[in-house]
């Protein structure tokens, strides 16, 4: 029998980021009770994985604005999944406590912040872009440093993202190779299963598909960023982005979410997200012009 947790929420969360283990924890927009998987994550090569003839895997799906060798489309594979805090703790209870070493990207990460003039200049390259007439819609970002207040400050505010956004997916994510994210996002753009499936536009419009392949559907998703994102028209958009945004934006404006987990599937745009480095953390945020 499993009895009601007595370990506080926060320490839950704080339990699984001093553990060592790769794992996704997450809200959907709507339902507090939060959602575990912890796994092996593997890079996905998702012109196979995603393969028409093949079955979907199963993992929680984690994958790069721009994918790279050294950002990479990863899939933590389930070890534990389960719902709600009672369970959290009783399956994470024997987790060990080891220290997390660095991963690869850490250590490579560039100092993500075009601060002052350099913002001031390369939002001026994207409104010009839009004041000529070159791009209908861009989406300029940035990243703004900062360092983690207090032991314990990642519990804490995951529990706050889930307080403050209640209608939005909040999640916490840590694998080797990507390190450890943080954010919410109200964008779903996909939800399926085998059964039915339906996409959802930025104004909301749902086109509802029975009998889908989920992965061709997915495939679509990762092969080219999305418009929201990027910007119109998409392939100029991108490239623009590359040569003048300033920063590597990795997992920020990628997708999200479980896929195939007990036949659910579910990806949102990261939206709003934080990423945490040697030197603190990277808040990433951004925003659309129009023409």
């Amino acid at each position: 029998m499993i009895t009601r947790s007595q370990t506080p929420q926060w320490a839950l969360v704080q339990r699984l980021v001093e553990s060592g283990q790769e794992f996704a924890l997450y809200c959907y927009p709507g339902d507090p009770s939060p959602r575990l998987v912890v796994g092996e994550t593997c890079v996905l090569d998702t012109a196979v994985a995603l393969n028409t003839h093949k079955a979907l895997p199963s993992g929680f799906l984690f994958h790069p604005f721009a994918p790279n060798q050294t950002c990479p489309t990863l899939l933590i594979s389930p070890s534990i999944v389960c719902r709600g805090w009672n369970l959290i703790d009783f399956e994470t209870a024997s987790l060990p406590h080891r220290r997390v070493a660095l991963c690869h990207l850490e250590r490579k990460l560039q100092r993500a912040v075009p601060h002052g003039s350099d913002f001031q200049r390369i939002y001026r390259k994207f409104r010009n872009q839009i004041d000529r007439g070159r791009a209908h819609r861009l989406f300029l970002s940035q990243a703004v440093e900062g360092r983690w207040a207090e032991d314990g400050d990642e519990g804490r505010l995951f529990l706050k993202m889930t307080e403050l956004y209640p209608d939005e997916m909040a999640y916490i994510v840590y694998t080797r190779l990507s390190g450890r994210w943080m954010g919410h996002t109200p964008r779903m753009v996909l939800r399926g299963s085998s059964k039915r499936a339906e996409t959802i536009s930025s104004s909301g419009t749902r086109h509802i598909t029975y009998a889908p392949n989920l992965g061709q559907m997915l495939s679509d998703f990762l092969q080219i960023p999305s418009e929201e994102v990027s910007g119109v028209p998409s392939s100029m958009a991108r490239e623009f982005i590359r040569l003048h945004e300033g920063y590597p934006r990795l997992y920020f404006t990628g997708i999200l979410g479980p896929m195939n987990i007990f036949d659910e599937t579910a990806i949102f745009l990261n939206l709003s997200c934080l990423k945490q480095h040697p030197e603190g953390r990277a808040v990433f945020y951004g925003g659309t012009m129009l023409h």
